[in-house]
């Protein structure tokens, strides 16, 4: 079953909801649950992001009783494309996809002519480092929202960012880091809002696979971690969420459909599940037939013009470099495929990016510690 985003109802209206509570208006929808919440008027709100934990996960593997369900509002959806490189810049800078930009793990810079891995700078074909500038800060650069609570609330309510990424520069580099850090913050005797991301349990079940055991262990660390962190929080909100879910996935690679390569201009972008096509214009329309034959049923196929009707990447100011970033058709995965350019010896078990339910729908957990 295809599921689009609603970007009425997701991880972007977390962050409305947060921003509209500081006095900052981006002009979107926010979540009335949220909102109600924060009348409350806590000292300290925390925003979890636990990387890859889906909601249909949580629900697996985790039983009623558990701290996180006891807590968990409901599922909300995820951005398109349902990847990190999506997701945390949306969730980093209030702005939908259009908006910001940032499309997928790799995007086409003609700067550069070359797929470029925007969180790690670094070039897609050979991994290399680019070592004298940050492409994606330079060209798709967004201020963040931790500036804009500061701004707002003239430096009253003071901003944290608490992961291995952070723009505050208070890094963490493990759970016990992430408990220490944030407890510290929220008894510094000021008002603050504390952005704590987790690269976990992504990583596992890319690793593994959705299904094994150790993912089901993670999840259950997880909520022993935030039920205990939540019992050392005074006059805190903590909302939890993730950028997106995974599924199992077997792998198709295109070095194998020699007819569809031939019609390629560079390799694709983006995601192995949101598969970015730039197109010789001599066979603009029949690798439209060519890929349907072979992948119809694995994934949908949408050119250009598609993807803007249907809003997939959100409304807003369109950013300047999307026309450079969007091929001529992007696949979105609707079936358990990713698609890769190679076979080269990786092997991901779980994949994301796609438009199937699993994928798009994170939960919404809130907690309140003033009542535990």
């Amino acid at each position: 079953m295809i599921k689009y985003p609603d970007y009425d109802n997701s991880i972007l209206s977390i962050v409305s909801s947060i921003l509209k509570f500081y006095g900052y208006d981006n002009g979107r929808k926010t979540l009335k649950i949220l909102d109600y919440k924060l009348k409350k008027n806590y000292n300290n709100v925390l925003l979890m992001l636990f990387d890859g934990m889906g909601y249909y996960t949580l629900k697996e593997y985790l039983d009623s009783e558990k701290f996180l369900m006891k807590h968990l509002v409901g599922g909300i959806s995820s951005v398109c494309p349902s990847t990190t490189a999506c997701a945390i810049p949306t969730v980093e800078s209030g702005m939908s996809p259009i908006e910001h930009g940032w499309l997928g793990w790799s995007m086409y810079f003609k700067e550069y002519d070359a797929n470029i891995c925007v969180l790690k700078n670094t070039y897609q074909d050979t991994g290399k480092k680019i070592k004298d500038e940050n492409v994606a800060r330079k060209y798709i650069n967004y201020e963040n929202i931790f500036t804009k609570i500061e701004k707002v609330t003239n430096g009253k309510v003071k901003s944290h960012d608490v992961s291995l990424y952070s723009d505050t520069n208070e890094f963490v580099y493990n759970y016990n880091q992430l408990l220490r850090k944030i407890t510290e913050i929220s008894k510094n005797g000021q008002s603050n809002f504390i952005y704590a991301y987790s690269e976990e349990p992504d990583i596992i079940m890319h690793s593994v696979g959705v299904e094994h055991e150790d993912v089901k262990e993670n999840i259950r660390f997880l909520n022993s971690m935030v039920d205990e962190l939540a019992k050392n929080l005074e006059d805190t909100l903590i909302i939890i969420t993730a950028d997106h879910g995974l599924l199992n996935c077997s792998t198709e690679y295109l070095t194998d459909y020699p007819k569809i390569t031939k019609m390629l201009k560079r390799k694709p972008s983006f995601e192995s599940r949101a598969v970015n096509f730039f197109v010789k214009d001599e066979y603009v329309e029949e690798f439209k037939d060519e890929f349907n034959k072979m992948f119809k049923d694995k994934f949908l196929l949408l050119s250009k013009k598609e993807v803007m009707e249907k809003e997939l990447f959100g409304t807003g100011k369109v950013n300047s470099k999307i026309n450079d970033f969007i091929g001529d058709y992007i696949a979105f995965g609707i079936s358990d495929v990713a698609i890769d350019w190679k076979n080269d010896g990786v092997n991901l078990l779980a994949r994301h990016a796609g438009l199937t339910e699993k994928e798009m729908t994170v939960p919404l957990i809130i907690i309140d510690t003033n009542k535990i």
